[in-house]
């Protein structure tokens, strides 16, 4: 008897729980029954320049730092965000889906919007209107998109954002080759001679899109300044630039630059031969030089905060890849 009422009482409270399990599921799922009233209201305090970053008041403890939050204008579902910092009674949120385009293109200093924590499927279904193709458009869809600056969201959570910089970050560091003109060996058949040289370049952003630069590449030149003696020459490039940053069609960006180059060569063993002693010091001295130089650099954006580039100049012309920050 005993086991029987043990029984009965364990599957009457199981059956209990599981209906109370179902309809807790049921309700946090079922957010249908949300209405526009339910929903807290805050202010746009402050947008950014690229419309990207906005600062909400967060009086009614809308929502915390982390998360993911929709803002609804006009019973309209605006767009999606996530909330990056928090001060106070403000949130500084990066916009990371536009669903109405029409809207955000309105969207001023003061208004109000509502706003949805967490999922807001329940409004997308709610809603169930098409999307024009133009707002499709701004949204984050694919990896393709990540590269597309128009789409792109800033890091940076500063309202002082300058629209003129072109290129965000302070620093660019590029790895590579460069091609130095030089001259040939002595008893060298050739008429003229290049020297490759592995070179690193390090740009700093000294205001608004003008740049400065310097670089260095070596390499040891071998059966250089004599042909066929197994000497070798360490050949040195050292460069100095500024440039000036200007926007390109596909994500790129021209840099014209001028500056100065100092090339240095050195070989302990040169003039060992009293015959060739003299042509070959002529020839480490010629290659030697001091110059002012002119060019132009190429960037190409791959990905975010990576670059590939080109340069043609008096002082050589150089490859690479560059990593911004």
């Amino acid at each position: 008897m005993k086991t029987f009422l043990f029984i009965s009482l364990l599957s009457l409270s199981t059956y209990c729980f599981s209906q109370s399990a179902i309809s807790t599921l049921s309700n946090q799922s079922g957010n249908s029954s949300i209405e526009l009233s339910d929903l807290p209201t805050e202010k746009i305090s402050k947008i950014s320049p690229s419309k990207r970053i906005f600062i909400l008041t967060n009086e009614n403890n809308s929502f915390g730092k982390g998360d993911f939050i929709s803002l609804v204008k006009d019973n309209n579902l605006l767009l999606r965000a996530l909330s990056a910092r928090t001060d106070e009674n403000y949130s500084g949120v990066k916009i990371i889906k536009i669903y109405n385009l029409e809207l955000w293109n309105q969207i001023r200093l003061g208004d109000e919007v509502q706003i949805i924590r967490g999922d807001d499927s329940f409004f997308s279904n709610r809603e169930n209107k098409d999307v024009s193709e133009e707002e499709e458009l701004a949204k984050i869809q694919s990896e393709d998109d990540l590269f597309n600056e128009t789409k792109l969201v800033e890091d940076d959570l500063s309202l002082d954002e300058n629209k003129k910089r072109l290129i965000k970050t302070d620093n660019v560091v590029t790895a590579g080759f460069m091609w130095v003109d030089g001259l040939p060996a002595v008893n060298s058949s050739a008429s003229s001679s290049t020297f490759f040289l592995p070179s690193i370049q390090w740009s700093f952003q000294i205001d608004d899109n003008i740049w400065i630069e310097g670089g260095v590449g070596a390499n040891n030149e071998k059966d250089f300044p004599i042909e066929n003696q197994g000497v070798e020459t360490r050949i040195t490039s050292f460069t100095a630039k500024v440039k000036y940053t200007f926007a390109a069609p596909f994500f790129s960006y021209i840099q014209p630059y001028a500056g100065f180059q100092v090339i240095t060569a050195d070989s302990p063993a040169a003039g060992q031969d009293i015959g060739t002693a003299e042509a070959e010091l002529e020839v480490l001295d010629e290659v030697e030089k001091n110059s002012i130089i002119f060019g132009i650099s190429i960037l190409k954006r791959l990905v975010p905060g990576w670059f590939a580039r080109a340069d043609l100049g008096t002082d050589s012309f150089y490859v690479g890849f560059g990593l911004e920050f």
